[in-house]
């Protein structure tokens, strides 16, 4: 029987004071207003400038007034579900519990019966998916690693060897582009049973990149609409690198990394008022003096 286990924290702790949240909101819309966000699609151009944003068609920057991003925020919804397809594995996101999934989309691995260093491949997809499948520390499965022998359609065949190997919610991080989340939906349709079935209890969601400082990638944005009018859930991921791609505070990154992911928001609740969106930011470091990428920092977690 497949299950799975939440963590329910006793204790929790505010990083950040009162205050410092307003001033962290503040400049966030303050970048949003005055700053604005590249946003590389004709389409999502059209729905900024439909709803009153202030759009730049030659450099396709965006900026937003503040009232345009708190009204299209008061539609998200606070609290939804991440539907698995067995009793007992629906991921209930309403802040009471938190869930561990496995990291993804890694391009190659250990072959485990020969130790050789190679490029992963579908049958490293599902054979990850039926383990992480047995594994109730595992609440729902970010493909591990990616089919590399699929070429450009990889994430299509990721995500058959992921419905096929698990009962638990998928999430995918390389499906992008109107075309290729429109086949994902086709496939998740088919999981959940129907269109409104898909909307009820969706078995798949997405998690679309931010490209920092303050852009969005075409093919991400365009595919995430599509997915944000089926009502799958989609999350967006700022990785901003503080002292390189941010400024070199947590605040700046924070405040950076936040406008990213807001001004992304804004727009699939523009796109479809009421899609369920999810919020991440994943701070990294630039080290001063070598210039390396550092991700393994204490500080990070702060963000």
């Amino acid at each position: 029987m497949v299950h799975i286990q939440p963590v329910r924290p006793r204790l929790r702790f505010n990083v950040l004071s009162d205050d410092q949240v307003t001033e962290i909101r503040a400049a966030t819309l303050h970048i949003l207003e005055s700053v604005g966000v590249h946003f590389p699609s004709e389409r999502a151009l059209e729905v900024f400038e439909r709803h009153g944003a202030r759009v730049d068609p030659e450099s396709q920057i965006v900026r937003l007034p503040p009232a345009l991003v708190l009204e299209a925020m008061s539609h998200a919804p606070r609290t939804y579900v991440l539907s698995g397809r067995a009793p007992g594995t629906e991921l209930i996101l309403d802040g009471s519990a938190s869930y561990f999934s496995t990291d993804g989309s890694g391009t190659e691995t250990i072959d485990f019966e020969t130790g050789e260093h190679r490029r992963s491949t579908k049958a490293d997809v599902a054979m990850m998916a039926h383990v992480a499948d047995y594994l109730p520390s595992i609440s729902f499965y970010w493909p591990i690693v990616s089919a590399q022998d699929y070429g450009r359609m990889g994430p299509l065949h990721e995500l058959d060897a992921s419905f096929n190997n698990t009962l638990k919610h998928v999430q995918s991080a390389t499906i992008i582009g109107k075309g290729m989340a429109r086949f994902a939906l086709e496939m998740a349709e088919a999981i959940a049973g129907s269109k409104e079935d898909l909307r009820k209890r969706p078995p798949l969601s997405s998690l679309v990149c931010t490209i920092a400082p303050l852009g969005q990638d075409r093919h991400g944005i365009e595919g995430a609409m599509v997915f944000a009018e089926a009502g799958v859930p989609v999350g967006f991921m700022a990785m901003p690198n503080i002292g390189s791609t941010s400024p070199a505070t947590m605040a700046g990154a924070l405040v950076v990394g936040n406008a990213e992911v807001i001004s992304a928001m804004v727009l699939m609740q523009l796109v479809a008022p009421g899609a369920p969106v999810f919020h991440s930011l994943l701070a990294s470091v630039m080290d001063p003096r070598s210039g390396d990428y550092l991700t393994g920092i204490p500080e990070k977690y702060l963000c």
